[in-house]
Order: structure tokens, then sequence, then C-alpha cells
């Protein structure tokens, strides 16, 4: 191989690397700012920590207590349907 078509390809593998590297910084930045649970009231809304919440709300890591039938996302993507009155939430797992 001459040292023009090494030159070449060393060249473009740099370039391919480098957006590489910028297209996964920025799905990992993506991935960073997804709360890792949302949870919202089944019929209406529902009572987080003895406030009353109407629509979905994201969950950060802690332990919340949940008055009220609910739907919670997580991250992963599961959907999990409380028909529990009142139960408590932990949320454990970090980014």
């Amino acid at each position: 191989m001459s040292k023009k078509l090494i030159r070449i390809l060393f060249y473009g593998m740099a370039i391919l690397s480098v957006f590489v590297l910028y297209f996964a910084s920025s799905y990992l930045s993506k991935v960073k700012k997804e709360p890792l649970a949302v949870i919202e009231g089944i019929d209406g809304g529902f009572y987080l920590d003895g406030k009353y919440i109407d629509g979905p709300l994201a969950l950060n890591v802690g332990k919340y207590e949940v008055i009220g039938e609910s739907k919670i996302s997580l991250y992963s993507g599961r959907v999990l349907l409380v028909k529990i009155p009142q139960f408590e939430v932990e949320i454990v797992w970090e980014k």
C-alpha cells in the first residue's frame, strides 16, 4: 500500500471516531435527563406525600407515600398499574 492510501485511511478513521464520540455523548446526555419513574392517577388525581397532584409527575430517587390508584411508568419502559388505595413507592436505582 502506498503512503497516500494509508494516510487517507488514517484520517478517515479519525474523523469517523470523532463523529461516533459526538453521537454517543449526545445520546448519553439525553438519557441522563430522563426521569426514573413517572406516576399519574388512573381516575383523576392522587395524593403524593400529602399534596394533591392532578397530572403526571416525574419521581426522583427517594421514598414516597401515594394515596389513590395510580399508573407508574418506569424508565425501562415497564408500566405498573397499582390499584391499591394507599401504598409506598421507593425509587432506588441511580443512573
